[in-house]
């Protein structure tokens, strides 16, 4: 059994990149229009993704058409979401919590940015700030 363990704890620690560097210490406010709590940010060299999810009213719905990540005078378009899809409604289950990963190229890490989500009732944005 402990061989498999040490097989298996192998194998994820060769499935880790090497470059990347997940920040656990960002602060999210969300706005009204759409609650975006953000667990963490990993940033690679291949990209940036955001971990984090969407709250709402359960049995409701929403879009997310587009995402922008501004920080200082710097711009990233969001190119990928997992756990909803861009251009397509969703809806919340019992709990209101939709988990989500949206990616964007690959930047540095940032001390401040504003994530920018473009919905059907109008633009959301979060603030995140690193604690």
């Amino acid at each position: 059994m402990k061989c498999i363990s040490m097989i298996i704890a192998g194998a994820m620690a060769l499935a880790m990149p090497l470059n990347a560097k997940v920040v656990k210490r960002y602060a999210s406010t969300p706005d009204a229009t759409l609650a975006v709590v953000v667990d963490s940010i990993d940033f690679r060299k291949d990209l940036t993704r955001i971990y984090g999810k969407f709250t709402g009213t359960p049995h409701t719905s929403n879009r997310v058409d587009s995402a922008i990540l501004k920080s200082g005078k710097q711009t990233y378009n969001g190119n990928d979401i997992d756990g909803v899809d861009f251009k397509r409604y969703f809806q919340w289950e019992d709990d209101g919590c939709i988990l989500v990963e949206i990616d964007f190229p690959a930047m540095k890490q940032f001390r401040f940015a504003r994530l920018h989500l473009s919905t059907p009732r109008g633009e959301s944005v979060t603030n995140l700030t690193r604690k």
